[in-house]
């Protein structure tokens, strides 16, 4: 059992370094991760905003990761599931490894590693980048840079693995693309502004308790930052399991 999911692990990671995509992806990870926060950093030493109190706008150098960042990580795992739906990989995929939990576990591990590893470095190169160039120092002892620093590729991984989740259940690119970048950016940011509902259903939106948890907490939800990110980490949980349940029971 052991030694058929290690082998799953790594037929993932071959897979995934055998294709173009991941390495577009990251790259664009990369670009702007670091770019918004060195430009953050230059308009500061500038002059064009008050570069004081730094610790507490580290979230403001982390933008490219848990904004740009953390949904070009949930379409890599898009990609990684659907493209092999789409190219018909997936059969044999599933007669090497017959438990089909495993499969999709095993992506888990490795997107989701993959993607955590990769935000966590990118945003620490972008904060320490952004402050070098304000002038004042770099500051990352403050407990609010501490949490957004390893809070971010928390982040960001939680959305790789939703957007692993939504692909195992759609098993098509263009629309799995979709409804990800739509729930992210717009589903739940229309329903909190709805009339009479927004403010009673916002507590419970999942990428609004993300990014509640590395802004610091809002005190009109119903628990702190740290609550926010445990029931998002939940809901990317029952996504996860219900995609493995659906991938089980289905036909390739």
């Amino acid at each position: 059992m052991i030694g058929q999911a290690l082998a799953a692990v790594d037929a993932e990671r071959i897979k995934l370094s055998s294709t173009r995509a991941p390495y577009w992806c990251l790259a664009m990870v990369v670009l702007f991760g670091i770019g918004v926060a060195v430009l953050l950093g230059w308009l500061l030493s500038g002059g064009y905003a008050d570069s004081a109190s730094v610790d507490t706008r580290t979230i403001d150098y982390l933008v490219g990761v848990n904004q740009f960042g953390a949904a070009v990580f949930a379409i890599m795992a898009v990609l990684g599931v659907t493209t092999e739906y789409r190219f018909g990989t997936i059969r044999p995929t599933f007669a090497a490894v017959p438990r089909r939990p495993l499969v999709i576990l095993a992506k888990t591990v490795v997107f989701g590693g993959l993607t955590f590893v990769v935000a966590a470095i990118v945003g620490l190169l972008g904060v320490v980048l952004g402050q070098a160039l304000t002038g004042n120092g770099i500051a990352l002892g403050g407990p609010d840079t501490i949490r957004q620093l390893w809070g971010t590729p928390v982040f960001a991984m939680l959305c790789a693995l939703i957007g692993l989740s939504v692909g195992a259940l759609v098993r098509h690119s263009a629309g799995a693309v979709a409804i990800v970048l739509g729930w992210m950016f717009a589903l739940e940011r229309i329903l909190s502004v709805l009339p009479r509902i927004g403010e009673n259903i916002t507590p419970f939106l999942p990428f609004l308790n993300g990014w509640n948890f590395l802004s610091g907490g809002d005190p009109t939800f119903h628990w702190n930052a740290y609550g926010s990110l445990a029931y998002f980490a939940v809901v990317t949980a029952i996504l996860l399991t219900i995609a493995i349940v659906v991938t089980s029971a289905r036909d390739a």
